[in-house]
């Protein structure tokens, strides 16, 4: 179990490492944009985000580690893989989010504490899962 748990952890750090300076550049790429002067323009690509984000939250929840052979090396990679890149686009689409909306509105302390709580709870539901799997085995005895 501490083989998986250390690979979910690289996974999630790995991820991390990757949406830092992505939300910089996105948050300077927007604020540069000509886009920014048009909230109409604003309000329809929080849209887009907001259902990328929906659509990678229902497909991160619904997957589980329990359908997952985690002996098997192939399977195990391919599920992390599954989850890792349903968890970068939750991140991106969080982050592109908080950019919107403090376009739209300006800064908004509680918004993006929120934002970063829901990320958060993801990786928890990710581990959650991971263990659940390996202790579902020990509960049926």
């Amino acid at each position: 179990m501490k083989r998986f748990v250390l690979e979910n952890i690289i996974k999630n750090f790995l991820i991390i490492i990757i949406l830092v300076p992505t939300f910089e550049s996105s948050r300077l790429f927007l604020i540069s944009s000509p886009i920014m002067s048009d909230k109409q323009a604003l309000g329809s690509l929080l849209t887009a985000v907001t259902i990328l984000a929906m659509i990678a939250c229902t497909g991160n929840y619904t997957f589980t580690y329990e359908k997952v052979n985690l002996s098997n090396t192939a399977s195990r990679i391919l599920a992390h893989a599954t989850t890792g890149l349903l968890m970068l686009l939750i991140g991106l689409s969080l982050g592109m989010t908080s950019v919107l909306v403090e376009l739209l509105i300006g800064k908004y302390f509680i918004f993006n504490m929120s934002l970063i709580v829901l990320y958060f709870t993801s990786i928890l539901y990710d581990f959650w899962d991971l263990m659940r799997q390996n202790i579902a085995p020990l509960n049926i005895k």
